[in-house]
């Protein structure tokens, strides 16, 4: 069991993100660049450093829907909305929840979301879900499943089997998606489920498939 895994465990709760980032890149898997900070001028030094625009979220045990709860702020462009965003954040600790400092790292747009991610299932056991993401997920439900271990075969024929794989094939003048990216994301998905047995369940949600990679907007994994 990888520490970041065992240690969440016993302290009775899901990863935190950058936690849940360091675990993804434990098994090969490509990440954002990002920061972990807990003061004004650590923020205002990160924001610096990684370039404007960013997105800045909460670090906490007790926020698990970060964007419902008001703790996510996207398309940060400057100083002054990096201070006010800081700000807005820590007051959630007014609310009883208790803040670990604050998550940043680049803003990304993008008109195409795709989800991946894990269920443990009684029967089957690690179950890969791909799929549309963003609120399409619960809107359309077009989502794919497959039973981990997963070969880069499995993971290609869940790409290709839900209806919105014609998104990935680039629409006027887009270049298509990296599908073979997508593919080995779920392949690493699938062996880390295998071998993190404490993990109850995983989302990476949205995924903003590129032209070559893929950016994870945001994960969340439970033990």
């Amino acid at each position: 069991m990888h520490p970041l895994v065992e240690k969440a465990k016993q302290e009775g709760r899901p990863l935190l993100e950058p936690e849940a980032l360091s675990l993804l890149n434990h098994y090969g898997i490509s990440v954002p660049e990002h920061r972990f900070v807990r003061t004004e001028q650590e923020t205002l030094e990160a924001c610096q450093d990684l370039g404007w625009p960013v997105v800045m979220k909460v670090v906490s045990p007790d926020v698990l829907h970060k964007t419902e709860a008001g703790g996510v702020i996207l398309n940060i462009k400057n100083r002054r909305q990096a201070t006010q965003a800081f700000s807005q954040l820590t007051a959630l600790g007014k609310r009883g929840h208790r803040i670990h400092g604050i998550f940043i790292c680049p803003f990304q747009s993008h008109d195409i979301e795709f989800s991946a991610g894990m269920i443990r299932d009684e029967q089957f056991g690690p179950v890969i879900t791909f799929g549309l993401g963003g609120i399409w997920i619960e809107v359309l439900q077009d989502v794919s499943f497959g039973i981990a271990p997963l070969s880069q075969e499995e993971t290609a024929e869940m790409i290709s089997s839900i209806r919105g794989k014609t998104l990935l094939e680039g629409k006027r003048g887009k270049k298509p998606a990296d599908r073979e990216a997508i593919s080995d994301l779920l392949v690493r998905l699938s062996r880390m489920a295998m071998e993190e047995e404490a993990i109850r369940e995983m989302d990476l949600n949205p995924i903003f498939p590129l032209e070559k990679g893929v950016f994870i907007a945001d994960v969340r994994i439970i033990v």
